[in-house]
């Protein structure tokens, strides 16, 4: 059930960015805010269910497209300028290439507090841009986030290997 919320913000995605280029700003906000709400429930549902190793891929990859079409069409729009977009873009691609290329040492990608702080703020600046260009200020704030959470990860990837690195635990035998 929560990839089916994953993969409705997918959906959402393309309607959003067609809102939000084309001046709907009250159809942009209510698909704006869906996607939202099928991130949330996605991750309750994922928590008590389970979640599965698609759901794990699949959700990250759901919340870039999502997120980066809100700001590219921003962009687009001329709501945003070209550098916020950029900067906001740069930590997302790198976080995505770096899990694609941690992929194969791991059987969990787990997002930790900074990173959930950052895509709290993000949401919320998204939002927020949506509405108003006043809240311009903001989106700077959201990009300071998201290179804070980007360089906490690769601190953490950088001084601490994952178990699936470490090979096999072979308990050791006790003697008499």
């Amino acid at each position: 059930m929560a990839n089916a919320f994953t993969t409705v913000r997918l959906l959402l995605t393309g309607p959003l960015v067609w809102a939000v280029l084309t001046g709907r700003g009250g159809l942009a906000l209510l698909l704006f805010l869906l996607g939202v709400a099928t991130d949330v429930l996605d991750g309750w549902v994922a928590r008590r269910e389970r979640p599965t190793l698609l759901g794990q891929f699949l959700d990250p990859v759901a919340d870039k497209f999502f997120y980066g079409g809100v700001f590219g069409a921003l962009y687009g729009a001329e709501r945003i300028p070209l550098v916020g977009f950029v900067l906001y873009a740069v930590p997302q691609l790198g976080l995505g290439v770096g899990a694609l290329v941690l992929w194969p040492r791991r059987r969990e990608l787990r997002a930790r507090w900074p990173g959930k702080a950052a895509a709290g703020l993000t949401a919320l600046v998204a939002g927020l841009l949506v509405l108003t260009p006043a809240a311009l200020p903001a989106l700077w704030v959201a990009v300071a986030a998201q290179f804070a959470a980007a360089s906490y990860y690769l601190a953490l990837q950088a001084r601490r290997r994952t178990p699936e690195a470490e090979g096999p635990q072979i308990p050791a035998t006790r003697r008499p």
